[in-house]
Parts: C-alpha cells; structure tokens; sequence
C-alpha cells in the first residue's frame, strides 16, 4: 500500500510536529502517561517525512490502537519538511497538531550542541569555531529556529483550531498548567497530573566513549540497511527500552561551554532568524515570551 492509499479505519488522533529540541520528549512522556492516550512506540515515526512511502499498514503498526485511548506521536522533524503539512492534511484532515516553540535562538544553540556531540564526542570544550564549522555545512540550524516560514505551509492546510501551540518556557516555570492545557486541547481529562512533572529536560552530554559511540552508530546504521535487520531494530524500539539504556549508559554530563547564539551565528543569520520572529506572533495570534526579543548585542 502507498503512502496515498490510507485506510479509513484507522486514524491518529493527533501529531506532534515540533520543534526539535524544544522539549517535545518532556511532552511525548507525559502524553504516555494520561491513561486515555497511547503514544506511538518509539516517539519518532518520521512517517510523513522519511517513510510515506512505507504506507498506513507500516505506520499504524506502531501503536497499540486501543479502541477507548487517543493515538499520537511526535516527530520534530515535520515542521521543517516541506511536504509533510501537505501530507498529513490529505490523508488525515481533521487530525490535531501540537507544536512545542522555544526561543530561536537557544533553539538554535541547543540544537548545534546535540550535533556537535556527534561530531566531536562531547560538548565540555567546545570552541565557537567547532560550532561554526557545523554552521557552514548546513543551514538547518537557522532554517529550523525560522517558526513562522516552517508553520506557514500548516496554517494553509489546517483550521486555526486544531493547531495547538505552546512554549518550551512554561515546561520549566508551570509544568502542571501546560501539560493539562494540552489534555484539554486534546480533549482528553484535563485534571489528569502526571508523575515526575520536574524530571529534567534533555540535555546534550558527553560520550563516555568516543570510540564506542561511533562503532555503536556504524552497527546501527548498517543493521538498518537491511530490510530484516532494520525490522527487528524497529521492533525492539517499540517493544523495549532497549535504546533508552543504552544511551543512558554511554553518556556523561561535563558540562557545556557559555557559548551564545552571536558567539557563534553570523550577524546575517541572526538578522535571518530575528525577522522571522517578528512575524510569528501576528501568524499565531499569541504573544510570545518577552524573553525571546532580540538582545541588542547580538543584532550589533
């Protein structure tokens, strides 16, 4: 079956679409948790941008698919694809979206820090130029912390209504609030509080071990180019926690460097993602946090 065949039987009840690094597996989790919603397994399909092609089958099998809970995933991913609002609207017109928004321009910074990670094993000495080396290969650190060019396509596709927007910020300064406006956003019981609503926001660490990290990637990677060895990867991240230990046991928190956004971004890409920014509380018809303004120093 293709990505466009969908069966009318089953639906998501609603995805999330971003923004990554802004908290959305604090959500996901406590999503998991509300005893009336089954989050997908493992939290990031990328269905609707990675894998359309795999079909409906492919995508429902990675819910539980009770028939009294709400079904749901979030792939930060979506917001920055192109094609994904398109998609999801077409097979899936009357589905909720969420979206987790977190100041630019730490967004920015968080998100080269979890990359950087990757490039240089940890994240305790990194130099401005490490991260500007990371910069110039790719714009996807200012296309990405650019919300309302990426939220455009979704507010032409879907009703104002079923786009749920939040902040990365009320995660750490009212965790309860946020989380039950979600529930009631969804529809689900508002008055649901679910465990650990302070565990601590994921954050980049470094490996233990630089080198058992890269075999471990290379294993992974080759084991998904096979069609049955990237079955029973999926699998056992659906069924097991797995992953999760694993990562938990190759990491180590050092620190990180007091790096800002103008320590590192050209004065062009501040420009780039600041003027996006002045757009985006018209496009969401919110006002946004006072703390995501543009510090006068990092325009100069």
């Amino acid at each position: 079956m293709s990505g466009s065949q969908q069966s009318d039987a089953w639906a998501p009840s609603f995805v999330g679409i971003g923004a990554e690094k802004s908290a959305t597996t604090w959500v996901w989790s406590k999503l998991d948790q509300h005893p009336t919603i089954e989050m997908s397994q493992p939290k990031e399909l990328n269905y609707f941008n990675e894998n359309f092609g795999r079909g409906s089958a492919w995508y429902q099998k990675h819910f539980v698919n009770s028939t009294d809970c709400l079904q749901g995933e979030i792939s930060p991913w979506y917001m920055d694809h192109a094609e994904t609002a398109e998609r999801i609207a077409r097979v899936y017109p009357d589905i909720r979206l969420l979206v987790i928004l977190r100041n630019p321009f730490d967004r920015a910074m968080s998100h080269l820090m979890h990359d950087a990670q990757n490039e240089y094993g940890g994240i305790a000495d990194l130099t401005a130029e490490q991260l500007q080396q990371l910069v110039v290969r790719d714009e996807k650190y200012v296309r990405r912390s650019s919300y309302a060019s990426s939220l455009d396509r979704y507010f032409d596709h879907f009703d104002r209504d079923q786009i749920g927007v939040y902040f990365y910020d009320d995660v750490k300064e009212r965790p309860r609030q946020l989380i039950q406006e979600i529930y009631k956003f969804l529809g689900v019981d508002a008055s649901f509080v679910p465990d650990d609503l302070a565990t601590p926001l994921n954050k980049s660490q470094d490996y233990r071990s630089v080198t058992l990290h890269r075999i471990a990637s290379r294993v992974s990677q080759t084991a998904k180019a096979f069609p049955v060895t990237r079955d029973l990867i999926e699998w056992i991240y659906r069924n097991t926690t797995l992953r999760e230990r694993t990562i938990d046991l190759l990491m180590v928190d050092s620190g990180r460097p007091e790096l800002r956004a103008a320590d590192v971004l050209s004065g062009e890409q501040i420009a780039a993602i600041a003027s996006d920014l002045e757009r985006l509380p018209d496009l969401l018809n919110v006002s946004i946090p006072t703390t995501w303004s543009v510090p006068a120093c990092q325009l100069g």
